[in-house]
């Protein structure tokens, strides 16, 4: 009997989601664009950095499940 190599089968193909659309891909341009503004003008040791930091990392997770042009 062989054993089973982690993940596989279904349960991590339930984690497929499906590309955004253009209004969703849009907003995340654009409010990374506005995180990534602030962030420049905020300094590295501020306590607000780590919320926009969280924030960005979703926007770009969104952008990231674009399809490739």
């Amino acid at each position: 009997m062989s054993k089973t190599k982690g993940r596989t089968g279904a349960r991590t193909r339930a984690n497929i989601v499906p590309p955004p659309t253009a209004a969703e891909l849009d907003a995340a341009k654009h409010e990374a664009a506005q995180i990534e503004g602030r962030l420049a003008g905020l300094a590295a040791g501020h306590p607000s950095v780590k919320i926009w930091k969280t924030r960005l990392r979703a926007a770009q997770a969104v952008i990231a499940r674009a399809p490739r042009d």
